[in-house]
């Protein structure tokens, strides 16, 4: 399935994109990066912050590709385009978002004490990992929505 694909059946919508947009995506995922790294909050939450730093990045470059996701199902969708449009040397780390997917709404919602600090450690070490990788595949492949990118 491709991102056209996903568009026709309703699960995307085209998006046009700024690289002031795409900074600011690339800000968003710096704080909550840098929100990740406190010791003085829980687990759980710097694991969401965790997740959420790699959400925005690859929110990033969906919109680079010229699409966004609904408000429906949005974080889902995120990593199921994702899937389309990365190819397979992303394939375990997208698996391992979109388990945290899972684990960030139950965390967030509903079960205090449900992430450990390995768990953390192992979302926010690859988190850091797909930022920079996805901030590296934007700058060689849409030159122009680079900018401003820090």
């Amino acid at each position: 399935m491709s991102l056209d694909d996903l568009y026709r059946f309703g699960k995307l919508e085209k998006h046009s994109t700024t690289s002031e947009e795409i900074a600011g995506l690339f800000d968003v995922a710096k704080r909550y990066l840098k929100d990740a790294s406190q010791d003085s909050i829980s687990a759980e939450l710097r694991y969401i912050a965790a997740y959420q730093a790699a959400l925005a990045a690859g929110e990033a470059f969906l919109h680079c590709n010229g699409y966004k996701t609904p408000k429906m199902s949005h974080h889902y969708m995120v990593w199921e385009a994702l899937r389309q449009v990365l190819d397979k040397s992303f394939k375990e780390q997208l698996a391992l978002f979109n388990d945290a997917r899972n684990k960030r709404a139950d965390a967030f919602y509903d079960h205090a004490g449900l992430i450990n600090e390995t768990e953390y450690k192992e979302v926010f070490d690859e988190s850091k990992r797909f930022v920079e990788s996805l901030r590296g595949k934007i700058k060689k492949d849409f030159p122009s929505l680079w900018k401003g990118i820090r």
